[in-house]
């Protein structure tokens, strides 16, 4: 960390920071800020910085250990950001880091696992973090869509949901996770999801959490099968008296969402592709961006910049296009609004500039800096701050016939991929390599509250039906045998809630009964799910819940038409065909974008536990699969192009390869043979001292056991407990899976 002479002076004066009930009013929890609009309200900004320091820079600090693509949030004075962690080592991993806001020192580094991602380490901290007022907790969803609840002030864990095993939420190359929201009592998080039962498509998906306890409210989802994963974040406004959130998706839409519910409201159909910039949303109007092909009939023009109206209430909401201009590139940086005009830089850093309310184009396509864009803009003091990925940025002036550039510069190293923000008066610029914080001696801010600036709801006198009935907690999964109490919230058609006073009646498809609001799974029930729908007259609302015996488990799917019910991620991908005279597991390699493929098989508290399974590749244009059994977040894979078995936990970075000179070896293996795999983790000792042994064998399946292992390794930062599940990777191959079985570990090696 640099600090610099002039910083003791505008520390001491930026002491007035605002404070509401002991909060810091001036704070930016969000990445878009307070207003989810990137503007706060301020004054005496600087005009200009200078990141190499010295007289008169305005420079407080830079961390030049703190880099990435993040943007931080500021809450209670701290400063909270996503980092990789520990890089290049066998411990390589994620951390949230809390620094002092003012002086930039580190108060605590919250520290975790990266396991069974394909995201690269350059990649980690995609998303950013997002901070809650009322409680001073903070919400970071990881590379591999582990989603955590910290303690902003200690930064102790308060719970933590591997969202990937436990809902099949999708963790790719391009570590493209999203951003969480908070919601008074909720936090919502969303991503590409393939799931299981009436689920197990790809659906973009929402997941509502009670932000307290990580309990899930509700799981919604927009329409199956987008195209991509996205980045785009949520925005929380009111329109015409209904709350809604709005956020772009992977189906290329921009959608409109009841926040306590999930209910879909509206969407709008805007790329071909995943929307990736984040929608503007002002007062009635959402203004949105992509850089893809558009829907039909413009699917042969790339981009578009689009003004959509949005009225009505609940089934009778509604999305209307204001404007759209077409061939704009922009599918990165979000858009700002200042006195109805519309600034926009596209993806070659040019800037555009529209009336709000005709489309009118008041300046088009003008060089300022930079060549590449990717960060959102940032307005306040009169002044738009824009970074660049080149490392460039600017500090731009609005004026009557556009804008003009105050001053710019260039950072030494690094690129700009996070976006500025400003709080209590400090701007932040977040680039690769370092965070450089900002201000002059009378920098002041003013105090934004959340809940007045998304707008006044229509009262509840005025909407006093039940329309809605939400069970909960949804998702869940029980032993058979075990008991689950339900309950039931009511809400109208604008998604408040409303006093239930009369009692629901439940019904049960699947196995399993509810009585006295209590579901029972069966003792005799095995890998299956079922869905609890609780009614009032007309009005239904369901849930639903995975049953998963203990240890032992077998599966030779000579009964089944389809994998097991419960399994996460399967059923899209895996078909049961019969193989060799018997029905077997099939990994299809018919569906697009569907080469790797990961299924989880039950509760993430399992540990010590031993997975094998019959196996077998075939060839097809020439490729064989790779075939691989996962334990403890690991992956035992064989690999059927490089001929070599290998024991690694994440993906993209296997740092099991720094620890262990055999985590990767060679293995010739034979298409259109069945070979036996085995996989055994054992963890030793309990934290912080805890090690995870594992231990890999393979051999033709028609021979015996042998009783060496064939490849083994250590990992000194272990995951301490998954799912099993399975991976597989077949770009064109088949790859076939029989007689899995996954048992304790009783004996000691």
């Amino acid at each position: 960390m640099r600090l610099f002479a002039n910083t003791q002076a505008i520390v001491g004066a930026l002491v007035f920071t605002f404070c509401v009930n002991g909060i810091h009013a001036a704070d930016w929890p969000y990445w878009r800020g307070p207003k989810f609009d990137g503007s706060a309200t301020a004054s005496q900004l600087p005009d200009d910085w200078n990141p190499d320091g010295g007289e008169g820079s305005n420079l407080l600090w830079v961390r030049e250990d703190i880099g990435g693509p993040c943007t931080p949030i500021v809450m209670n004075g701290k400063l909270y950001t996503i980092q990789r962690s520990e890089s290049g080592t066998a411990r390589e991993g994620e951390k949230v880091v809390c620094l002092d806001a003012t002086t930039g020192e580190t108060l605590w580094e919250n520290r975790y696992n990266v396991w069974l991602s394909d995201v690269p380490a350059e990649r980690v901290g995609w998303s950013s973090v997002v901070g809650d007022p009322e409680t001073g907790n903070v919400y970071a969803l990881g590379a591999c869509d582990i989603f955590n609840c910290i303690d902003g002030a200690s930064g102790e864990t308060l719970w933590s949901r591997p969202l990937h095993e436990q809902f099949g939420m999708l963790s790719t190359y391009g570590g493209r996770t999203n951003f969480p929201v908070i919601h008074e009592d909720l936090v919502i998080i969303s991503g590409i999801i393939i799931n299981w039962g009436d689920s197990a498509k790809p659906n973009h998906r929402l997941i509502g959490m009670d932000k307290l306890t990580g309990e899930v409210r509700w799981f919604r989802g927009t329409r199956d099968l987008p195209y991509d994963t996205t980045y785009s974040a949520p925005s929380l406004v009111t329109i015409d008296g209904q709350r809604q959130l709005v956020m772009g998706a992977g189906d290329g839409a921009i959608w409109g969402f009841q926040p306590r519910t999930g209910k879909p409201l509206w969407h709008y159909d805007l790329s071909l592709r995943g929307i990736f910039a984040t929608p503007l949303v002002v007062g009635n109007r959402v203004y949105a961006s992509h850089s893809e092909e558009n829907v039909a009939p413009f699917n042969n023009l790339m981009g578009a910049v689009v003004a959509i109206e949005v009225s009505g209430q609940g089934e009778q909401t509604q999305a209307k296009e204001l404007w759209k201009q077409m061939e704009i590139v922009c599918g990165y940086s979000e858009p700002i609004l200042i006195n109805d005009r519309l600034y926009v830089v596209d993806d070659r850093c040019k800037m555009w500039i529209f009336d709000a309310s005709t489309g009118e184009t008041i300046v088009e396509r003008k060089a300022f800096v930079g060549s590449r864009q990717r960060s959102a803009l940032l307005y306040a003091d009169g002044k738009i701050y824009v970074t660049s990925e080149n490392g460039r940025w600017a500090v731009v002036a609005p004026t009557e016939d556009g804008f003009e550039v105050i001053s710019k510069g260039r950072i030494r190293d690094g690129d700009f991929a996070g976006s500025p923000i400003v709080a209590d008066g400090k701007l932040y610029f977040p680039s690769t390599t370092a965070l450089y914080c900002v201000a002059t001696e009378n920098s002041q801010q003013t105090p934004e509250v959340l809940a007045e600036l998304m707008g006044q709801e229509e009262s509840l006198e005025s909407n006093a039906e039940i329309t809605q009935l939400q069970v909960f907690p949804a998702e869940a999964i029980l032993k058979p045998g075990e008991q689950l109490q339900l309950k039931v919230n009511a809400y109208n058609a604008l998604g408040q809630k409303i006093a239930l006073n009369s009692d629901v009646t439940f019904e049960v498809a699947g196995a399993g009964s509810v009585s006295n609001n209590i579901f029972s799974a069966p003792v005799d029930a095995s890998h299956t799910g079922s869905t609890i729908t609780a009614k009032l007259g007309s009005v239904s609302g369901s849930t639903r819940v995975r049953i998963v015996p203990e240890l032992p488990w077998k599966f030779t799917f000579d009964d089944l038409k389809d994998p097991p019910l419960s399994w996460v991620g399967a059923r899209y991908r895996h078909v049961i065909r019969e193989i060799d005279g018997s029905p077997a597991l099939v990994k299809v390699n018919t569906i697009p974008k569907g080469a790797r493929s990961r299924a989880w098989m039950g509760p993430s508290d399992l540990k010590n536990y031993t997975i094998s399974a019959d196996v077998r590749g075939s060839r097809m244009s020439d490729q064989l699969p790779d075939i691989g059994l996962t334990s403890h977040g690991y992956v035992l894979d064989l690999m059927g192009e490089s001929q070599q078995l290998q024991l690694r936990t994440w993906s993209a970075q296997n740092r099991l390869s720094l620890g262990n000179d055999a985590s990767t070896i060679d293995f010739e293996w034979k298409e259109n043979t069945w070979y036996r795999m085995k996989f055994r983790v054992d963890i030793q000792s309990e934290p912080p001292a805890a090690v995870a042994i594992l231990r890999g064998k393979i051999w033709p399946r028609d021979e015996a056991e042998p009783e060496e292992w064939t490849i083994t390794a250590t990992d000194e930062s272990p995951n301490l407990s998954a799912s099993p599940g399975l991976y597989g990777n077949a770009k064109v191959a088949e790859l076939y899976l029989d007689n899995i079985e996954v048992t304790a570990n009783v004996d000691d090696l």
